[in-house]
């Protein structure tokens, strides 16, 4: 009994510093003043309804950031300016890294852009992880990413209720 006592002490003075640096990194490298561009095998403009349809390898990219999904709905203010994307269907967000982060990549059901808050939320199975590094996965319910300063921040919903680190 004192052999596992004394594990389980060690263990929690131990595994706390892996898991801290790791919410730390936790970052993608953004650039929210750069163009959106956007691409698709089909495109569907409906300018009465002030939307967009892109369906058929629907990409988004805005600087180092890309977001790839099976679909996408594009909402725009009376401007004429995007104001809300939708994806689903195999979404993928990658970044490519910069100075301050690694590449990473997470995957999701959903993910909802809204250019006028500056944000991305991927909702339902989302998984998480630096480019080439197997050694560590994070998943969860959902990924809020803010776009300006590109702090990402991995939570439970109602289908998973708990975020979960992986180390390999």
């Amino acid at each position: 009994m004192r052999k596992l006592t004394a594990y389980l002490i060690a263990l929690a003075s131990v595994l706390p510093l892996p898991l801290m640096a790791q919410a730390q990194s936790l970052r993608f490298a953004t650039d929210n003043q750069a163009p959106l561009m956007l691409e698709a095998g089909e495109m569907i403009w409906q300018r009465q309804a002030a939307q967009a349809q892109l369906r058929d390898k629907a990409r988004l990219h805005q600087g180092p950031l890309d977001l790839s999904a099976d679909r996408l709905e594009i909402k725009f203010a009376a401007d004429g300016t995007a104001q809300l994307i939708r994806a689903e269907g195999q979404v993928a967000l990658h970044s490519r890294g910069d100075n301050e982060s690694a590449p990473r990549r997470a995957t999701a059901d959903r993910a909802v852009v809204n250019l006028a808050e500056e944000t991305i939320l991927l909702n339902g199975n989302v998984v998480m992880h630096a480019e080439g590094d197997d050694t560590a996965q994070l998943s969860g319910g959902q990924l809020a990413l803010d776009m300006v300063s590109g702090r990402a921040r991995l939570s439970g919903s109602a289908d998973k209720p708990r975020a979960r680190i992986e180390l390999r």
